[in-house]
């Protein structure tokens, strides 16, 4: 026999439609695996809830879940309802503060100085001193202008309303006891807010100085260095987009809360397994996995028996292995089965080319494919023979399967009672077989898919080798086709 060097290909497809084309056995091994998971687990959870220790733990653990479940939904609803009030307080802050309206880039500033002036003089002669009140002056007018009573008194008089809080944000008092003078600044939107808070604010601490005259002392209240100007402020504009990012934040982040809470919600709650509708639910749930896995370990297993195994598993193969001719493929006839309509489809998705119903055409164009060969043989062998007669050659069908399947396949294809047919048996197993192969011309192999072995194939063919004898090709029977 002729050496050659042949590596099957692994076809994805073809690998597929045979997973596919056993999805009946599929079934059959993952629902055998579901029904021993579900009721495997329904018996050792059975078992389980007869003890009563185990029951006391199994409610304990139950109660925990439970709670910790619950806490979860509480904890997510007081975080959103968080976020909410602090979103909705940072957006009405971003829409009153005077701060926000500034425009960074032209930041409006006033500003004044206010000096306390007492007739206070040291007398150098006299050993005990009359006593400074110009701090205590001071304090007292800076304690007026924090407590809220100046700023009060400007939120009265200002053309626009203004709440004490964005009052404070643009309205700074520094106070320096030490040069007993306290410095009020002001920024705002343009020139004429600022000069009229600024204004205000005065007013009022001038309308306070009777009141700290006659409860401490004479003094005077000078306003030095008073100014307004514009200014850049980029720590302002940093700040301004800080605040705007912040809500930005706090949208996304209530977002995530919302959906974490959604899935919370459309979680299942912690169930009582040792009930009975308990253990039945989780044994289904075990039933599914289970189905599950069997379906994908079979079909697992389907795939890596076709890579692995040795058997014809595809006509065309034997071309590529052996240099055989494939005269034939005879359709494997199925009984009625049940959705049959799966078949058909997943027989069409793998692209089979034959139909079960073609089966008694395909005999009969095989028989008359080898009768046509067979009598162009014949007409060579005289027209280059010495005899002038024609010859009648004779052909052996064998092959490795059963010999009351070879008689059958030659019934079909009309040469049972042909003289130059004849249906030998097996010639690796049957010594018999030997005589009537050397009595014929030619050889045609008959093979069976899914049964038939490479090996044994290849061993048929050493033996014909050695017997000199041609193999015409092979005829492949119960091949796949469309339902």
């Amino acid at each position: 026999m002729e050496e050659r060097t042949y590596e099957p290909e692994i076809s994805i497809g073809k690998i597929i439609y045979r997973i596919f084309r056993d999805w009946r056995k599929i079934f059959v091994i993952a629902l055998i695996i579901a029904v021993i998971a579900g009721a495997g687990n329904f018996v050792l959870k059975k078992v389980k809830t007869s003890d009563g220790e185990y029951l006391k733990k199994v409610e304990e653990n139950f109660a925990r879940e439970l709670t910790a479940f619950e806490a979860t939904g509480a904890t997510l609803q007081r975080e959103i309802i968080n976020l909410e009030e602090t979103r909705s307080q940072r957006e009405e802050y971003n829409e009153a503060s005077i701060l926000m309206k500034i425009n960074p880039f032209r930041e409006f500033n006033a500003s004044l100085q206010l000096y306390i002036a007492t007739d206070y003089q040291i007398v150098p002669e006299l050993t005990y001193q009359n006593i400074d009140l110009s701090n205590r002056i001071l304090r007292s007018y800076v304690t007026y202008m924090l407590n809220g009573g100046m700023y009060q008194y400007i939120m009265d008089h200002l053309s626009q309303p203004v709440e004490l809080r964005y009052l404070k944000e643009v309205l700074s008092i520094s106070p320096d006891y030490d040069n007993r003078m306290v410095t009020l600044s002001v920024r705002h939107v343009d020139v004429q807010e600022c000069e009229e808070i600024l204004n205000y604010a005065l007013e009022a601490i001038t309308a306070k100085q009777s009141e700290i005259v006659e409860a401490i002392g004479e003094h005077e209240l000078n306003s030095v260095n008073q100014a307004v100007y514009e200014a850049v402020n980029l720590e302002l504009d940093e700040w301004q987009k800080a605040n705007i990012q912040y809500v930005s934040e706090l949208s996304i982040i209530l977002q995530e809360k919302a959906e974490e809470y959604a899935k919370w919600e459309a979680s299942p709650r912690p169930q009582k397994e040792y009930t009975v509708s308990g253990i039945v639910k989780n044994s289904i749930k075990k039933m599914i996995l289970g189905f599950l896995v069997g379906a994908v370990l079979a079909a697992a297993f389907i795939a890596f028996y076709y890579i692995m195994s040795d058997k014809l598993q595809d006509a065309n193969d034997l071309k590529g292995r052996f240099g055989l001719r494939v005269i034939a493929q005879i359709p494997r006839v199925h009984k009625s089965r049940v959705f049959v309509g799966f078949d058909r489809l997943f027989a069409r998705m793998g692209g089979l080319p034959f139909k079960e119903s073609d089966v008694a055409a395909l005999a009969m164009v095989a028989a008359g494919s080898v009768m046509a060969e067979l009598s162009a043989r014949e007409i060579c062998e005289v027209q280059g023979g010495e005899k002038e007669k024609e010859k009648n050659l004779k052909i052996a069908f064998t092959g490795n399967i059963a010999f009351e399947e070879v008689k059958k396949l030659l019934s079909e294809m009309g040469l049972e009672n042909k003289a130059f047919a004849r249906c030998v048996p097996n010639i690796l197993r049957d010594p018999g077989a030997v005589p009537a192969v050397m009595e014929a011309d030619y050889v045609i192999l008959v093979e069976a898919q899914e049964r038939s072995t490479y090996s044994e194939i290849e061993r048929e063919l050493e033996q014909l080798l050695a017997w000199k004898k041609k193999v015409l090709g092979v005829v492949v029977v119960d091949v796949d086709a469309i339902p």
